[in-house]
């Protein structure tokens, strides 16, 4: 199950306190048996001055005594691990009741079941649609293993989901390109000519010369993709910049200059602002607008009528795509069906509204859709699947 430390956090936190409800004491203690016998988290003396010895002790003394037979009670919708990971993934609606710190006693909220499975829909997987600079396009979903021919041009493997660019001899003097879409529901990687990588998620693309010549490498970009430059110099030891353009619809071009760098690069149409992540090295990020911002790792810029810097992301969330995982936190609900969207290629409707409801915690990309939507359940959401389009309301009529 897909479980982070700062979710453990709080469900122990409650559990400590004696808050938890009986779902959710049932839960910390599954997770926790889990971890015991997977060996998947060692505590570490920090951990343990954290929550204290005691607490440890009272967790493996309850999950010692479910294990000589106290039978614990699981949906039979979902395997325990799946109910683990779900349970995290809770709304406003209901916050209060997971997450309150609050000594008054609540009264659960009776949730109703939240997924019609009509025509659900598989997970996204490795594909992408590769155009040679002659305008041949190549369906990577389809393509076997191994080299593409290309007159004249590098030498380009594809394997296992990666196409890789294989700089041998002299670069012509004409600079070709290429390009590469990955649409909904697919994900591919690439290595470029200089030995830069780069992720596509979803329904984005990357425009690219075959071999990078002169005194700059480029590139251009839509979409999301994380970059981990290649450091290339020129005869004389001098660093070859590396640079992306980006390419949106709203809020003009943009631009992100390297010097050899980890970073992700988030520039959907359709979210409200363009997105530039640093995780290491250094980047500086410009517009025909304003002027260039130097960003350090862990920083995040933001690009809309102005470039704002949040000096403090969470750069988990950021990369959670890259690691096969949805992970949110305090993401409405909008924006959680926004990435559904691009994964699962479908369409999302809401006749009553967007529900105000917040989700956080985290799941495997791997799950179908109606898995997914299982975590509309625990905010009084429905969600129901017919042709590609999901249809989201509050459960409750006229709640919004």
């Amino acid at each position: 199950m897909i479980m982070t430390k700062e979710q453990a956090i709080i469900l122990l936190q409650r559990y400590r306190e004696g808050l938890c409800s009986e779902e959710e004491k049932r839960t910390i203690e599954r997770w926790y048996a889990s971890l015991e016998t997977n060996g998947e988290w060692e505590w570490t003396d920090e951990e343990k001055a954290l929550f204290g010895e005691e607490l440890l002790e009272r967790i493996s003394a309850d999950v010692a005594e479910d294990r000589r037979g106290m039978v614990i009670q699981i949906s039979k919708r979902m395997s325990w691990w799946k109910v683990a990971a779900v349970v995290l993934l809770l709304g406003s609606a209901a916050t209060w009741i997971l997450f309150s710190g609050s000594n008054e006693e609540k009264q659960p909220v009776e949730h109703i079941a939240a997924i019609k499975d009509v025509n659900d829909a598989a997970p996204g997987k490795t594909g992408a649609i590769l155009t040679l600079s002659d305008g041949q396009k190549i369906l990577l979903d389809t393509t076997a293993d191994g080299a593409i021919s290309v007159q004249g041009g590098p030498s380009i493997l594809n394997k296992e989901g990666t196409l890789t660019y294989e700089k041998t001899g002299a670069a012509p003097g004409i600079v070709a390109y290429n390009s590469i879409v990955t649409p909904r529901g697919r994900q591919y990687k690439l290595v470029l000519s200089d030995g830069t990588k780069v992720w596509l998620n979803a329904a984005s693309s990357l425009h690219y010369p075959v071999y990078f010549t002169g005194a700059g490498r480029k590139v251009e970009v839509s979409g999301e993709a994380y970059f981990e430059v290649a450091e290339q110099r020129d005869k004389q030891g001098k660093r070859i910049p590396f640079a992306v353009k980006i390419n949106r619809e709203s809020g003009g071009p943009a631009e992100v200059q390297v010097l050899g760098t980890h970073f992700n690069i988030n520039a959907y149409n359709n979210e409200p602002d363009t997105k530039v992540t640093l995780l290491e090295g250094a980047v500086k990020v410009s517009s025909a607008t304003f002027a260039p911002v130097l960003m350090q790792p862990g920083q995040q810029a933001k690009i809309s009528d102005k470039i704002a810097v949040d000096k403090n992301v969470d750069v988990d969330l950021v990369m959670a795509w890259k690691n096969g995982i949805f992970h949110f936190r305090n993401a409405d609900v909008s924006t959680v069906m926004r990435q559904a969207e691009r994964w699962y290629d479908i369409r999302t409707e809401y006749p009553q509204g967007v529900p105000k409801d917040t989700l956080n915690g985290g799941i495997s990309r791997d799950v179908k859709l109606s898995e997914f939507l299982d975590i509309m359940r625990y905010s009084d959401i429905r969600a129901t699947i017919r042709d590609g389009v999901v249809e989201v309301r509050p459960a409750i009529a006229g709640k919004q």
